[in-house]
């Protein structure tokens, strides 16, 4: 037993080890270990969502509507030895709601939470606006240093180019098995299979079906992901806000070929299946023929660059089969990793950028609510709204307004095409790796953060 558990890491190392600040699934990978919630989510046998304790017992209901009581447990610590008690808590969310201006979680948060009260050393009352309790599992606990220090079994230990490391929280209530957590970068996919058959891998969190079967001696884990991907457009540009224009750009695509060579789900809306507010599979029908449809956008965009990241999980099949529908009329800008493509977006969005350009991105979740699927791309000003899409005022994506509404609002703008819901995803660890096939998330992520595994 090596005790240095290697893990797989398809973009560059995070800059920022604030949770909050930030979202790309491969940041969260490197995130997860160290950072803990009051409660973890799961699902029950029936796909059902559940709570299951973290650092509190699950939350139990106070004497008013709305109100949510956690018992803290005992002994926890941050990694810096410094105890966790509710004054902790009370900390965090009041940190959290006072943040401007706030990421997409502080946001939610902000509008999800009405007060905080400690009721004790060791127990918590949170009042809320409205009733989705399981938006909390978002308020990460961290302490008052930068970068923050979190409470889980594993904390930041060094970083250079080409990986990232986590050492053993020693303070951590449990006992830890571990003592490095090794983030790789790995910068093709095709060397995902490379490095593993080398042995220079034992965690492959995330690999496409195709170099799943490439792998030597590979044990692996399946998980149902809620998940979107779509093709954003740039809603500054006068030509894409058009509605003839980007009905014209939705009839051109074969949403069949897109399913057959990618395996995904037809999406007639953001919201994956299994979330509330799932709109279905059926699509609606084109409105126009592809010649139609070509003329269209011949006559009033001219060429569109299409910017994708062409090593994602199916960021490239997705560029071929688009590539394929439109022919010349897409100039294609690949990207080598999330992290160049999201700064690529985010320099054009921030330029105010009128230019005729579209993206592939996809957003998944750990946790299956409809707000997730919905605030943070479509709502006006969120920092993951990478189209610009303005026409949803903060404060109007909620249970009281409806989250059918807002979807059905969206799909009728279209600033998005919905391309597919994922169905499945892959995982691969090595045979000599203990206790990553217990009680994972949606994710690939265990839910004791690599504490109870070993190599």
């Amino acid at each position: 037993m090596n005790g240095n558990l290697v893990v797989a890491l398809t973009d560059v190392p995070p800059q920022n080890l604030n949770p909050y600040k930030s979202n790309t699934l491969h940041i969260h990978t490197v995130m997860w270990p160290i950072y803990e919630p009051l409660f973890d989510i799961g699902l029950d046998g029936n796909h059902n969502l559940e709570f299951r304790p973290c650092l509190a017992n699950k939350p139990t209901p106070g004497p008013q509507s709305l109100m949510y009581d956690f018992q803290l447990h005992q002994g926890v610590t941050f990694s810096s030895g410094a105890p966790f008690d509710a004054d902790s808590v009370v900390q965090n969310i009041q940190k959290v709601k006072q943040q401007q201006p706030p990421s997409f979680r502080e946001r939610i948060l902000q509008g999800l939470i009405d007060r905080v009260q400690a009721m004790g050393p060791q127990k918590v009352r949170v009042t809320l606006k409205y009733d989705k309790p399981e938006l909390l599992f978002l308020a990460l606990m961290t302490d008052e240093s930068n970068p923050p220090l979190g409470t889980g079994p594993f904390c930041f230990d060094s970083s250079e180019r080409s990986q990232i490391v986590l050492k053993k929280n020693q303070h951590y209530r449990d006992p830890v098995k571990l003592h490095h957590i090794t983030f790789r970068v790995i910068d093709h996919p095709d060397d995902l299979v490379t490095e593993f058959n080398k042995q220079r891998l034992d965690f492959i969190r995330d690999i496409d079906q195709e170099r799943e079967r490439k792998l030597q001696g590979a044990h692996i884990l399946r998980v149902e992901p809620f998940g979107l991907h779509y093709l954003g457009f740039n809603w500054r540009s006068p030509a894409l806000r058009t509605p003839a224009v980007r009905q014209a750009f939705r009839d051109m695509i074969d949403f069949k070929q897109i399913q057959s060579k990618t395996g995904l789900r037809p999406a007639n809306g953001p919201i994956p299946p299994r979330v509330e507010a799932y709109a279905g599979s059926t699509l609606p029908p084109p409105q126009q023929n592809p010649n139609q449809a070509r003329r269209t956008l011949e006559n009033e965009c001219g060429n569109i660059t299409l910017l994708y990241n062409e090593n994602s999980y199916y960021g490239d099949e997705l560029a071929r089969c688009i590539k394929n529908d439109l022919g010349n009329l897409v100039n294609s800008a690949p990207q080598s990793n999330s992290s160049q493509l999201l700064q690529a977006l985010n320099s054009r969005r921030d330029s105010n950028s009128v230019d005729n350009y579209v993206f592939i991105y996809n957003w998944y979740s750990i946790l299956p609510a409809a707000e997730i699927f919905l605030r943070p791309l479509f709502e006006t000003g969120m920092p993951d709204n990478l189209t610009g899409y303005s026409e949803i005022p903060a404060g109007q994506i909620s249970p009281g307004v409806g989250y059918s509404q807002a979807q059905a609002k969206i799909v009728a703008d279209m600033p998005a095409i919905f391309l597919g819901h994922s169905q499945l995803r892959f995982s691969a660890r090595s045979a000599s790796v203990t206790g990553l096939e217990r009680n994972l998330n949606v994710q690939s992520f265990p839910f004791d953060r690599y504490a109870g595994v070993y190599v």
